[in-house]
């Protein structure tokens, strides 16, 4: 057996394997064997198959198995020894057709193009380049209240009331029902509660001041909830993943029976309370020190958020300017061969070019995830599902948040966004050390209206 190859182009070989009888003949000789023992023939015991039908039978196809196993294992070593990754899938020359014949023990010669990957430093393309703008947004002081009041809140007890308001939290009985009112039979049912922070504007008209015990007939209930329909599907109806398929089938019409109404009762500012918030934020003996604390917090937020500008001006610069060579009559050789339809050229031109601006920045990413074992694990997942749903949700209570986070977490395609957003933000933290910035001071009006199209300080 031999392999050779031969550069038709910057990143793209052609690999040449030669393969003799005496490499492929002893396995493809026991291959027959074993399929003679198994094979099922009208006319012959079982096993006792002559070797000549069989050979007949399931020759080529076996003779083929084998000598795809030897091509791919000759490849996979080549490029295993030669220190190299490549794009895509080998191709098969598409000059180049092998007749396969059992009956004939001749050697064959199989000819493949790969495409290479390029070498790529990133750090580089930043040396030279001016600094970037990073947004600084100072807390105010009607903020930090307001988020003090958030947390007493949080702190309080629940004292169950008669009637519901704004910041209540709703236990109700839900029953899937016709537009008639009537019960479906097998239909969902089950118990639920939620916040009216969570309800559109008709959903807060028909809960804000309903009594406990009341029963209304809802229409759309997935018209009463904030978000997607799946959301109000898994939260709410308490729906499993796997039945999410039959939302489109079912009614939206619900009776909502009003089990309890829960108000929370804000907690005073305290020796007490203060001991509380020192587990949760660090040493605190007065409102001053919280103010502080949560000044700090809210800003650490606010740089989060602009880290987002900084990010986009960072990728920018960084795609703009890395040179990514590829080898662009491979890539559309490899291209043509996994399209599902065939596209005429303008089509093909521009999904072309479309692949190759997505595969210039996956291997980008892969160089500096590679170069810095970048990985996700389970617990920086759970960590930014909390960090996420907190900031939504964080002012209706612990037991609704975990609520929400365990519900997220069992959404496969949610845990695999999670897991995207975690290696982005790793990826940015390597990017960032290669740069330098500069603060400029802003207000959150001033930064939401920014011209998101400026990219580095000149």
């Amino acid at each position: 057996m031999n392999i050779s190859s031969e550069n038709l182009g910057p990143l793209h070989l052609r690999l040449t394997i030669e393969i003799d009888p005496a490499d492929y003949k002893p396995k493809f000789d026991k291959s027959i064997k074993d399929l003679g023992k198994k094979a099922t023939i009208k006319g012959f015991r079982p096993g006792h198959v002559p070797i000549s039908m069989v050979k007949k039978l399931y020759g080529d196809q076996a003779l083929a198995d084998e000598l795809n196993r030897l091509v791919n294992e000759q490849i996979s070593n080549y490029v295993k020894e030669s220190n190299i990754e490549i794009l895509g899938d080998p191709l098969p020359s598409e000059d180049e057709r092998v007749e396969i014949d059992y009956n004939s023990d001749k050697p064959y010669t199989f000819k493949y193009e790969l495409g290479i990957q390029p070498e790529l430093n990133v750090s580089e393309v930043f040396k030279g380049a001016a600094a970037f703008k990073r947004y600084r947004i100072p807390a105010k002081l009607e903020e930090i209240e307001a988020e003090v009041g958030r947390i007493l809140k949080r702190l309080g007890t629940q004292e169950e009331v008669e009637s519901a308001m704004e910041g209540d939290v709703v236990y109700v009985h839900l029953q899937e029902v016709k537009s008639d009112g009537t019960p479906i039979e097998n239909g969902i049912d089950t118990d639920s509660y939620f916040n009216l922070e969570m309800l559109t504007e008709s959903g807060v008209e028909l809960f804000n001041g309903i009594e406990k015990d009341a029963v209304k007939n809802i229409p759309d209930l997935f018209a009463v909830f904030n978000g997607e329909k799946t959301n109000v599907a898994k939260n709410i109806l308490q729906m499993k993943e796997e039945d999410l398929g039959k939302l489109d089938s079912m009614s939206p019409s619900f009776e909502c029976k009003v089990e309890k109404i829960v108000r929370l009762k804000p907690a005073e500012l305290n020796a007490e309370v203060f001991e509380n918030l020192s587990k949760e934020y660090g040493p605190v003996s007065n409102e001053e020190e919280l103010q502080n604390k949560i000044k700090d917090i809210i800003e650490s937020y606010n740089d989060r958020m602009t880290e987002t500008a900084l990010e986009n001006d960072i990728y920018k610069y960084l795609t703009d300017t890395t040179e990514v060579p590829l080898p662009e009559v491979f890539l559309q050789k490899w291209f043509r061969a996994t399209m599902e339809k065939e596209l005429d050229e303008m089509s093909f031109e521009e999904q072309f070019n479309t692949f190759k601006t997505r595969l210039k920045q996956s291997l980008i990413f892969q160089k500096v995830r590679k170069e810095n074992s970048l990985e996700a694990t389970k617990e920086e997942i759970i960590e930014e599902t909390m960090m996420q749903v907190r900031s939504t949700y964080g002012s209706m209570g612990e037991e609704l948040v975990n609520y929400i986070v365990q519900n997220n977490l069992n959404d496969k395609t949610f845990v695999e966004n999670m897991h995207d957003r975690v290696m982005q933000q790793k990826f940015f933290e390597i990017l960032k050390g290669y740069i330098t910035t500069i603060d400029e001071m802003t207000t959150l009006e001033e930064y939401q209206n920014l011209n998101k199209e400026v990219t580095y300080a000149e």
